[in-house]
């Protein structure tokens, strides 16, 4: 069972959620995948559906979520007015580098908790809350709301109940962090869709770019100048990738998930009246890895954000799903997540601090030796 999230807003919040297209429930369902571009395109936009259907169909796969967090948020429910609440944001770069200053540690830290506080901080304080003191999050309260949702995510996975304590102690921490229950009813509506993919794009980036001069160079002048056309701008007279470039060679390597999409039987009477039921599995990873993206100076699997600048057969990147239900904040949200790896890059400078390398890139786990120490 795969999970779907891409990218989208709500009035100061938002997301990095994909977007899926799962019409309807099926029993003893035949798996089919879908890996090109084309094809993707195809499931995730099917003909003569409604946006009613397609909210419905979103809310689907994501039913693990409702039972493992209580969420009611858009992306469990195919309430059309909530999905209608979601809305555009604003900057937080100066948020961002306070939480950063915040979380550099005198010890060293695990590098994938270090970007998760640095991500939930900027969340609450930069969207949810803006008046809230920042000093004020307990650093031990971020870190076991981080943790549990971590933890809960990955037994949702599993067919077995979730112990019920797990969600009372995150729901409780988190009330620590985000007291105001006028707005925030159940706080994990807004920081689920928020921090958990989001610190997640963040810590892949900042894998791939930290040790890259130019990459560097990039994302600090963005913190210095966070405006669109500082975003999108090329380096050395054109010659060098964009931060933008770089966002878009982390969602081509690291989509943050892939989802599953269920087609009702009317969709498959178009050409077989006795349909057999179906799961479409949109393997979003496999269709930005083939070889449409290969250069003559890297292949598909390889970090290259200068691939962009060479036009491959497959520019399109489907992390933010595509259809009536794309996500609209596919032209500002990447750089949300730019802002934040900017901010870290200030401070973790090789001077003061420094990233120590795993071996691999990991993404919601799998960063084994990864860390972020304090210049002896």
């Amino acid at each position: 069972m795969f999970e779907h999230y891409g990218i989208c807003v709500s009035a100061a919040i938002f997301s990095f959620f994909l977007l899926s297209t799962v019409l309807g429930t099926v029993s003893s369902p035949r798996a089919i995948v879908h890996d090109t571009h084309k094809s993707i395109r195809d499931l995730l936009d099917p003909p003569c559906a409604s946006t009613d259907t397609l909210l419905r169909s979103r809310s689907s796969p994501n039913a693990r979520l409702l039972r493992a967090f209580h969420l009611s948020n858009t992306f469990v429910s195919p309430d059309p007015t909530v999905y209608a609440n979601f809305l555009h944001w604003t900057s937080f770069n100066d948020v961002a580098l306070h939480a950063v200053e915040l979380t550099l540690p005198e010890l060293p830290i695990p590098f994938h908790v270090f970007i998760r506080s640095v991500t939930l901080r900027t969340i609450i304080v930069g969207l949810l809350d803006p008046h809230t003191d920042m000093t004020s999050l307990a650093s031990n309260d971020v870190d076991i709301v981080t943790n549990l949702i971590t933890d809960i995510w990955m037994l949702s996975k599993k067919p077995g109940p979730i112990p019920e304590y797990l969600l009372e102690m995150l729901n409780d921490r988190l009330r620590h962090l985000i007291p105001n229950q006028g707005e925030y009813p159940n706080p994990l509506d807004f920081v689920i869709p928020t921090w958990e993919t989001l610190w997640r794009v963040v810590a892949v980036t900042l894998a791939y770019v930290h040790t890259d001069a130019e990459a560097r160079r990039a994302f600090l002048d963005l913190t210095d100048n966070p405006d669109g056309d500082q975003f999108c701008a090329l380096k050395l007279d054109g010659t060098a990738p964009s931060v933008e470039n770089y966002m878009s060679e982390s969602l081509r390597l690291h989509p943050p998930a892939i989802s599953p999409h269920h087609f009702p039987s009317w969709y498959h009477r178009i050409s077989n009246p006795t349909p057999t039921p179906k799961i479409h599995v949109a393997d979003i990873e496999s269709a930005q890895r083939s070889v449409l993206w290969e250069s003559d100076s890297s292949p598909p699997e390889a970090f290259d954000a200068a691939r962009f600048l060479r036009e491959p057969k497959a520019c399109e990147i489907l992390a933010f799903g595509t259809g009536p239900l794309k996500c609209t904040a596919i032209n500002w949200a990447p750089m949300a997540a730019a802002l934040i790896v900017g901010t870290i890059l200030n401070r973790v400078d090789g001077v003061n601090y420094y990233i120590v390398r795993g071996e691999r890139v990991g993404e919601r786990t799998g960063w084994d030796g990864w860390m972020v120490r304090k210049v002896a």
